[in-house]
Parts: C-alpha cells; sequence; structure tokens
C-alpha cells in the first residue's frame, strides 16, 4: 500500500515538473521571438512585384472592440516597418494602399495563466490599387502564447510579421533576397 502511495506521488509530481518546464520553455522562446504573425488570405494573393509604394491608411477599431488606446497606432507603424522591409516606400508608381480594421482582441486572462496565455489581435486588411480595384484582402494576427510575448507592442509587431509573410508570398523580396538573385 506504502509503495502505491509513494510511486501515484512521483508520477503526480514528474507530471507538475514537466508542465512547469514546458511553461518555461514557451516563456524563453516568446522573449525571443516574440508573438507570431500569420496570414489568413480571403482569395489569392497576386502577384505584388511591380508595385512599388505602400500607403497605410489610418487603423479602424470595429465598432464595439475594446482595445489599448495605443494598438492602431503601433499596428500602423508595423506594418510600415514590414513595408519598407519589403521595398515599398511611402510614394512611387504603382502604388498600393493599405486599409485595415482591428475586428478582433483578446487579452490574457486569469484562466489563461493558468493553462498558458494566450493574447490575439486580428485584423482585416484590404490591397487597393490607384483605381480603388481591391487587389488583395486577409486577416493578419497577431498571436502570443507566453507572458513574455504578450502586450500591445507585442501583437502589433506579430500583426507586422503576418504583413511581412503577405507580401513576401506575393513576389516582394527583401534586400538580401534581391542579392542572393
Amino acid at each position: 500500500m506504502a509503495r502505491t502511495v509513494i510511486m501515484t506521488l512521483t508520477a503526480v509530481a514528474l507530471s507538475i515538473l514537466s508542465l512547469g518546464c514546458g511553461r518555461l520553455i514557451s516563456e524563453g522562446v516568446g522573449e525571443a521571438r516574440g508573438a507570431s504573425g500569420k496570414v489568413v488570405v480571403i482569395g489569392m494573393t497576386p502577384h505584388l512585384a511591380t508595385y512599388k509604394a505602400l500607403t497605410i491608411e489610418r487603423i479602424t477599431v470595429a465598432p464595439g472592440l475594446q482595445t489599448p488606446s495605443e494598438m492602431p497606432a503601433m499596428i500602423g507603424m508595423e506594418l510600415a516597418v514590414a513595408a519598407q522591409k519589403r521595398g515599398l516606400m511611402t510614394e512611387g508608381q504603382p502604388g498600393l494602399k493599405l486599409s485595415a480594421q482591428i475586428v478582433h482582441y483578446e487579452s490574457s486572462s486569469t484562466v489563461d495563466t493558468a493553462i498558458g496565455p494566450l493574447e490575439e489581435v486580428v485584423v482585416r486588411a484590404k490591397l487597393t490599387d490607384a483605381s480603388g480595384n481591391v487587389v488583395a484582402a486577409a486577416q493578419l494576427v497577431g498571436r502570443s502564447k507566453a507572458t513574455s510575448s504578450s502586450g500591445a507592442r507585442n501583437l502589433s509587431e506579430g500583426v507586422g510579421k503576418a504583413l511581412d509573410k503577405w507580401l513576401k508570398d506575393g513576389g516582394l523580396k527583401t534586400a538580401s533576397d534581391k542579392d542572393k538573385d
């Protein structure tokens, strides 16, 4: 009987320790990489390599959605950084215009913290050409699964990473990619 109790307690202790180690690892990865970025394309991503400029309109928030007040401006900055990384300047022809709206925001809660935090922002983005025609549309997702990569700043960076992936999928290269060709 005593042996069964000891083995059961040992098994429980090991499982608790392994959960703690997993959390430590995810926090370390979160600290190093920040929030992740994911693209959910609506339709098909067209070939974007012919475009030279991207104008980013003011980021809006869906009616009734509560977000940190600084988040739209932070997302706008991160989108501009991603566009510039892919060679899109603020002026030039042919150009694109990006309009975006924050349609979902989820901050971590006490329950999430117990089983692993999750914060997420979803931005519905649309690229239009000079004629006003929609060239592409996607959901840009910034997601954090670690306390160390949570918060408005990190989630905004995640949205920037998502735009970078979308532009890359559309054929836009970074300066270092162009040097490799």
